[in-house]
């Protein structure tokens, strides 16, 4: 009988090594690029993914967005016939020199790890690097709401690299105004983004020195719409409300005091409604002069019923001493 053999499984049959790309063995990454030499130039962009909180009470906000970094270190430079880059992941990273920048001003920030960590490492034959993370940082933003709700702010994200100063590494915008990109389908509930921008200055510290700082600015102004609907309108009704005791006969005390400590309870609720949702600032907001000036217009309306029912008792009185006499 013949016999069938099998052929032989190619994949498992494979024992030989491949030989390594990148000599990353032979060099010592935890010295940047050019060690003693001029300051070796990193260049950033990134593109905003979305703005996902805008924080009054904390004074913050939480962006994410793709940061990218571009630098050259030759010492990761390979051979190639066809100069196409190489691809890595996240575990190549760690085995690299790769820039320290951080987030100025951050309270919390993570990079995305799922399914796997959200880091791409693109490697050039000659050597340019292209480091990638899509990251989410929470960081404060010094607000003024003197204007409120007719406020605009304009809130930063700030990088700067932690140990390098500007005699190491040169931190800039690759493509100047146009390093920063959006996505179309940003939007918030409370705030229409006006504009996106990038900046970029020296930043002193008296024990280190001086360090490039980039800035992602964006500038946001308030919808008004809410505010009418939640503050402004209940606040103009409850002061027409106390104005129908005007019309009510003076001799109806439980209808007019009734009337007039309602309207009156009922600014006090609006006005601490509103202060609830923003911070204890120390300087008068323009929504707390129109909701005190209308608390003021309601508390009037109070005391004339008082000051009416005074006087006009005081006048039967003295009618009545007049029929008495």
């Amino acid at each position: 009988s013949h016999i069938l053999k099998k052929d032989q499984d190619s994949t498992k049959a494979w024992k030989g090594k491949t030989e390594q790309l990148l000599k990353i063995d032979e060099h010592d990454f935890t010295m940047r690029p050019a060690f003693g030499g001029p300051p070796i130039p990193v260049g950033v962009n990134g593109q905003v993914e979305s703005l996902d909180r805008i924080s009054e009470v904390d004074m913050d906000f939480t962006m994410t967005l793709y940061l990218r970094h571009y630098w050259k270190d030759e010492r990761l430079s390979f051979p190639s016939t066809n100069n196409e880059s190489r691809t890595f992941d996240s575990r190549l990273v760690k085995m690299i020199w790769v820039p320290d920048v951080f987030f100025v001003h951050s309270k919390s920030s993570f990079i995305h790890a799922t399914t796997t960590d959200n880091i791409m490492l693109r490697v050039f034959p000659d050597g340019n690097v292209l480091y990638s993370m899509r990251v989410t940082v929470t960081a404060k933003c010094n607000m003024d709401f003197s204007r409120f709700p007719l406020d605009s702010q304009t809130c930063s994200l700030e990088l700067e690299s932690y140990a390098y100063t500007d005699e190491d590494l040169m931190l800039y915008w690759k493509n100047g105004n146009a390093s920063l990109k959006t996505d179309d389908k940003i939007s918030l509930s409370q705030f229409l983004i006006q504009k996106f921008h990038t900046t970029s200055r020296l930043a002193f510290y008296s024990s280190t020195g001086w360090y490039n700082r980039l800035y992602i600015n964006f500038t946001l102004r308030r919808h008004i719409f809410f505010f009418l609907l939640q503050t402004y309108f209940p606040a103009i009704l409850m002061v027409m409300l106390s104005w129908v005791s005007f019309w009510i006969d003076r001799r109806a005390v439980p209808a007019r005091v009734s009337l007039g400590i309602t309207t009156v309870l009922t600014m006090s609720t609006i006005i601490t409604g509103v202060n609830a949702s923003m911070p204890r600032v120390s300087y008068i907001k323009a929504v707390d002069i129109y909701l005190w000036v209308s608390f003021v217009f309601v508390f009037l309306s109070v005391l004339e019923y008082a000051a009416v029912n005074y006087l006009t008792t005081v006048q039967e009185r003295k009618e009545r001493k007049l029929r008495e006499k």
